[in-house]
C-alpha cells in the first residue's frame, strides 16, 4: 500500500488551515485619560470659573454707572431748566459720592467752584465736561433767572463723566 509520508500530505494540504484565528485587541478604554489631559481639564476649568468671576466683580462694581446712565434719559423729559439742572447735578453728586465711598464727606460738601473742579479733575487728563457748560449748569440748578441750557450737550457730557471719572483723581 501505498502510503504518503508526512511531508507529502503537508504538501498536499491547504497551508491556510494551519493559521490561527485572528485574535482582535482589547477595546480601548475611554478612562483613564493621561495626566497631561487631567491637568488640562483642571487648567481649562480654572479659567473659565476665574473668567466668570472677573466678570462678575466688575459688573457688580459698575452696577451704578449703568443705573446713571438709565437715570440720565429719564432727564430728558424734563422741561424746566432749573428743574433739569438740579436733578442732573444731583445725579452726579450722588455717582461721585458712590464712588468715592470711603471719602464721602470730602465730595458732599462740595459746592461752586469746588464741585465744578471735582467734575473736571475727576476724568484724568480728559475732562468729560466744559467750563461754559458747568457754569451753566450751577447757575441754571441755584439761581432763579439763568441763561437756557444746551441740554442735549449737557447730556452727552454727563453720560461720558459717568463713563470715565475714576475715584482716585480726588
Amino acid at each position: 500500500m501505498n502510503t504518503p509520508s508526512p511531508s507529502q500530505s503537508a504538501i498536499g494540504a491547504n497551508p491556510l488551515d494551519q493559521l490561527a484565528d485572528i485574535h482582535l485587541p482589547p477595546p480601548v478604554a475611554n478612562f483613564p485619560w493621561a495626566p497631561g489631559w487631567w491637568a488640562l481639564l483642571v487648567l481649562t476649568v480654572s479659567l473659565a470659573a476665574l473668567s466668570f468671576w472677573l466678570w462678575w466683580r466688575y459688573r457688580k462694581r459698575t452696577a451704578y454707572r449703568r443705573a446713571a446712565k438709565m437715570e440720565l434719559t429719564t432727564l430728558q423729559g424734563i422741561t424746566d431748566d432749573a428743574e433739569f439742572a438740579r436733578e442732573l447735578n444731583q445725579l452726579l453728586r450722588r455717582v461721585a459720592i458712590h464712588a468715592q465711598s470711603s471719602n464721602t464727606s470730602s465730595v458732599a460738601g462740595l459746592s461752586g467752584a469746588q464741585w465744578q473742579a471735582f467734575l473736571l479733575n475727576s476724568c484724568g487728563d480728559k475732562p468729560a465736561f466744559n467750563q461754559p457748560q458747568l457754569d451753566a449748569l450751577t447757575a441754571a440748578a441755584y439761581q432763579a433767572q439763568a441763561p437756557a441750557l444746551d441740554r442735549q450737550q449737557l447730556l452727552v457730557q454727563a453720560r461720558l463723566w459717568i463713563k470715565r471719572h475714576r475715584s482716585h483723581y480726588v
